[in-house]
């Protein structure tokens, strides 16, 4: 099998250093986990000729899917770059992720709340202000960009009830059946994503929770497949607050943690156990996975 491995900020176009390192560490763990069972076909941007691999423009992209039985995209849900890749990509060969038709419902907060709302426990959102005390989100966005407390609520926003808790994250893989694999304690600053802890510092019955309402969001989306990431915020239970259709950042301490790489996951080629608890990091560090500028990401045991 031939597979095209496209990652938007090592293959594709320019984006800030603390998002791009995140970009590059899922890149590097995607791109060794693979090579163990298929041809990976790949391409990356001038600055990353450390890599190894031939340099490519994202215009190109289509040349390059049509040599290959299969791909898979990961990039952000800003301006619905994520949504119009895929859409290109299903013309050509078989897609290892999530459909265009569940993207286009998860990249967007307000059609997610709809599509959710009365399925699993949400906080309030509106398209206008909140009685309750509430953030303001881009519709369409990832990465806490554009987040924080105001009162106004301009066109393209939502405003979203605010739950104090612990921010989880539960990482899945979708097939016929749905497994969770990880449940992941962001680390987050300022609504902005710092790092993790895999898995999170929870206990079993909390777990359990929080992974029965990720499931029952994940199964609320028809076209979800693949590795699937669900956020939510723990209080006195746990709220849904989005689903990422896509490889999320905690898979780069799988194979420290459970010993076994997220390629063998969405393959359905893996056995597992924890092995040990990891924390990832990012800042400015000596000894790092990925770094991009100033910013790296870093992995420890924990």
């Amino acid at each position: 099998m031939k597979l095209f491995l496209f990652e938007f900020a090592t293959c594709g176009e320019r984006v800030a250093d603390s998002i791009a390192v995140e970009g590059l560490a899922m890149f590097k763990t995607l791109y060794h986990g693979f090579k163990k069972h298929c041809e990976v076909l790949a391409f990356v941007r001038e600055e990353f000729n450390f890599l190894g691999l031939p340099f490519g423009k994202l215009e190109e992209i289509e040349n390059w899917l049509e040599k290959c039985d299969s791909f898979l995209i990961v990039a952000p849900e800003d301006e619905f770059i994520l949504l119009n890749l895929t859409k290109k990509a299903e013309k050509y060969c078989e897609n290892l992720g999530s459909s265009s038709r569940a993207i286009a419902i998860t990249s967007d907060k307000w059609k997610l709340y709809k599509k959710l709302k009365g399925k699993v426990l949400m906080p309030k959102t509106s398209k206008k202000e909140l009685k309750e005390k509430f953030l303001v989100k881009p519709r369409v966005s990832c990465g806490g960009e554009g987040i924080g407390f105001t009162e106004d609520v301009k066109n393209g926003f939502i405003a979203q009830e605010f739950i104090s808790g612990k921010p989880l994250s539960v990482s899945l893989i979708v097939r016929d059946e749905i497994e969770v694999v990880s449940v992941n304690e962001q680390i987050l600053e300022n609504f902005r994503y710092k790092g993790a802890v895999v898995p999170a510092r929870i206990d079993q019955r909390t777990a359990m929770e929080v992974c029965e309402e990720a499931i029952k969001a994940v199964e609320s989306v028809p076209g979800l497949k693949g590795y699937v990431g669900v956020d939510l915020v723990y209080s006195d239970q746990p709220y849904v607050i989005e689903i990422n259709a896509r490889i999320t950042t905690p898979i780069i301490a799988f194979d420290r943690a459970y010993g076994a790489n997220v390629a063998d996951m969405i393959l359905g080629d893996f056995e597992y156990s924890w092995l040990r608890r990891q924390k990832i990091e990012k800042g400015n560090f000596e000894d790092y996975f990925a770094k991009v500028g100033s910013t790296a990401i870093r992995i420890c045991d924990l």
